[in-house]
């Protein structure tokens, strides 16, 4: 019987202030595990704007039962460096035992510990997969286009070409990532979600006669892509529209401060003070519970290549609002699992007006149905596991043979 893989996760960071992608690295390499994949996880201690003081760094710990292992993240006062997440440690750490993995799993580019990793495998001759979690996109490469689009043509596209598969979470991804001419395979594999069996608690709620408020959730990473603003400009006219209608939004997420203040003034200048509500960034437990008292998750998203947080909501029997934009919104509005509108105002509020009084139980069936069937993880993994046994298959036996785990990594 042969050894299982040995697959090390590279990502920037694991900081749930980074949003769906640090999310969804964990819950992949836990699944991936289950399957029996020696997968583990490479990172810094980022932490949104700082570092994760929690965060142990040097060594292999658990992290919610995984392996894992973090290098100081070096913080330079210019912002766009500090965001490429500098780590001499990684490096050092990398040079030394690169050679002890049948593959690598790279998440994000743009990012020093991504960018270094894919450099030293080339080198090394080990392979490795990118998962480019949106960043090649035409909006993301919008923003800062001069320096992605140096550092493309300079460093990233010899580390892209140099992969044994691009990995896209949807074809909406992969097409638009197409005209760049990238010469590796692409794989489109869905990220999975772990099915919510909480029960909603607001199933009495207008049991008295009186309206039932309906709940919109938005639950993202608070970020200019994400438009919230938008949002907020659709309910402004909604409540214009029906004065008569019941409804709360509920914001759960985090952001760059000054952003932040920015959208709760926005919310007050347009007379939704009291109909928004600030959760801050929510998780466990909480998180679940949001996502199951909600009647509609709603993202008007300017860009998305998956979107982590609407598969989430669907797990729990939530229906979605999306923007065309989000890369799921295709395969919910085939399932009839949501809604799909364009993220301007006027037409953002069309829609919500619709949702009012909140989805029926066939569209909640919908949602659960959609994440059952198609986006669990198991699944998922499993699609992972034999594409990676697929890449190392001409190359493994000597490499596995001869280079057993060192002790650390044996968790």
């Amino acid at each position: 019987m042969s050894a299982p893989l040995r697959v090390l996760h590279v990502i920037p960071s694991i900081s749930p202030l980074r949003g769906g992608p640090s999310k969804a690295v964990l819950e992949m390499v836990a699944a991936l595990r289950e399957r029996g994949v020696d997968a583990s996880i490479l990172t810094t201690n980022d932490h949104g704007p700082g570092v994760d003081p929690s965060l142990p760094t040097g060594h292999w710990i658990e992290r919610q039962g995984l392996p894992l292992i973090a290098f100081p993240r070096w913080s330079p006062p210019v912002h766009p460096l500090r965001e490429f997440a500098f780590s001499p440690d990684l490096v050092r750490w990398l040079q030394g035992h690169i050679h002890t993995y049948d593959l690598l799993h790279v998440h994000a580019i743009f990012s020093f510990p991504s960018t270094w990793a894919m450099r030293e495998a080339r080198h090394a001759g080990v392979p490795y997969l990118v998962r480019t979690i949106g960043q090649l996109s035409p909006w993301s490469l919008a923003q800062s286009r001069s320096r992605k689009m140096g550092m493309l043509w300079l460093i990233e596209q010899r580390n892209l070409n140099g992969a044994a598969a691009l990995h896209f979470t949807s074809g909406a991804e992969r097409d638009e990532v197409s005209a760049l001419g990238l010469l590796p395979p692409a794989l489109v594999l869905p990220l999975g979600v772990r099915l919510n069996n909480r029960t909603s608690q607001r199933a009495r709620e207008g049991s008295d006669g009186a309206a039932r408020i309906t709940r919109f959730l938005f639950l993202s990473r608070l970020h200019p892509k994400k438009q919230l603003d938008r949002l907020l400009e659709a309910l402004a006219l909604l409540r214009q529209q029906r004065p008569d209608g019941a409804w709360e939004l509920r914001i759960a997420g985090q952001g760059e401060p000054g952003y932040e203040r920015q959208l709760r003034d926005q919310a007050e200048c347009l007379g939704l003070g009291d109909r928004c509500l600030w959760l801050g960034q929510v998780e466990g437990e909480r998180k679940e519970q949001e996502l199951a008292d909600a009647d509609w998750l709603v993202l008007p998203s300017a860009a998305e290549n998956f979107g982590i947080a609407v598969v989430e909501a669907l797990a729990a029997g939530t229906p979605a609002i999306l923007s065309p934009e989000v890369a799921v919104s295709e395969l919910v509005a085939t399932a009839g699992a949501g809604l799909v509108c364009a993220s301007t105002p006027p037409e953002l509020a069309r829609t919500l007006a619709e949702a009012l009084g909140g989805p029926s139980p066939a569209t909640r069936q919908a949602a659960r149905s959609l994440a059952e069937q198609r986006l669990a993880w198991p699944a998922i993994a499993a699609d992972l596991d034999a594409n990676y046994a697929e890449i190392v298959k001409d190359r493994r036996p000597s490499s596995s043979a001869s280079a057993p785990a060192p002790p650390e990594a044996r968790r």
